[in-house]
């Protein structure tokens, strides 16, 4: 999956197809979830969270557009990039493909929240660091503002 880094493959469930025989549009969201939050425990996080208010991540807005039916027994990956940080959100790219060929794209927002707070807050430095060396790949001397 050329541009992604972080690539996650997806097993379709008999309970995802939907009366019309493919999958249905709902579970498109479900997977880029699945694959949103591996991101952010491999990545960003590093670890995995039991609460989940302790990752002050959340989604703000998400869009898709669909491009063909997934199947099943189809071989389906999500592919998810950030490719823009700003002080307290950063937007997402993703990618679903099935059997190799593009499903649908998607583009969102995540904040870092602070929830006592009720309200945005600064990503922490040691988080954007972790994003923005995954992103350019070890040992790159490019910064992450020549990425947009």
């Amino acid at each position: 999956m050329e541009g992604f880094r972080h690539v996650l493959p997806i097993a379709v469930r008999f309970r995802d197809i939907d009366a019309l025989g493919h999958v249905n549009n709902a579970v498109f969201f479900t997977y880029l979830e699945t694959a949103r939050v591996e991101y952010m425990h491999q990545v960003a996080l590093q670890t995995r969270v039991r609460d989940f208010r302790e990752a002050r991540l959340i989604l703000a807005e998400i869009s898709c557009q669909f491009k063909l039916p997934i199947f099943y027994g189809q071989s389906v990956q999500v592919g998810t990039r950030v490719v823009k940080m700003g002080n307290s959100s950063f937007s997402i790219e993703q990618c679903i493909e099935a059997d190799g060929q593009l499903a649908a794209m998607s583009k969102s927002a995540v904040v870092h929240y602070a929830y006592h707070a009720g309200r945005s807050a600064r990503i922490p430095d040691e988080l954007r660091a972790r994003v923005e060396a995954f992103e350019l790949g070890i040992g790159e001397v490019e910064r992450w503002d020549k990425l947009s």
